[in-house]
């Protein structure tokens, strides 16, 4: 058993994930038995995006240089530990969090942290800044200048 969370672990820093939390990297449910935060597909998110909400990278800094940035996302300062003054004022805005790719969970642990701190409105974008390049969304560089 060991080994295999071992195994995820590797993997999941392998694929450009930030600094998920133990239990978003073990697949585990939220440590307060709160429901998994919905997903949403790129398709939507534009769409969300258009309508005022607002895309969340829990990239690390490596995979948002390789990948660029959802344009206009508020640049996580780390999945789990960011500062909650990093998201906006409103609660009830759209928060849509994403990270690399489909076997990254950083964007889990972002989610869940806005969530459980009140924030209504909150999807994972599960296939990511890869998904979203690969749908012929447009990226912003980064660093943002």
């Amino acid at each position: 058993m060991r080994i295999l969370l071992l195994s995820i672990a590797l993997i999941t820093l392998a694929l450009g994930c930030k600094d998920a939390s133990p239990a978003a990297a073990t697949g585990a449910a939220p440590a307060d038995n709160t429901e998994a935060v919905p997903e949403i597909s790129v398709a939507d998110a534009d769409k969300a995006l258009q309508s005022g909400a607002f895309a969340v990278d829990a990239n690390s800094e490596s995979t948002r240089e390789k990948n660029g940035t959802v344009p206009n996302a508020i640049i996580l300062t780390s999945s789990y530990k960011y500062e909650l003054a990093q998201l906006p004022e409103d609660k009830t805005k759209g928060l849509i969090f994403y990270c690399s790719n489909t076997n990254c969970t950083a964007s889990d642990a972002a989610a869940e942290r806005a969530s459980t701190s009140g924030y209504e409105n909150v999807h994972i974008m599960r296939e990511g800044i890869k998904g979203w390049k690969d749908a012929g969304k447009a990226t912003t560089p980064y660093p943002r200048s």
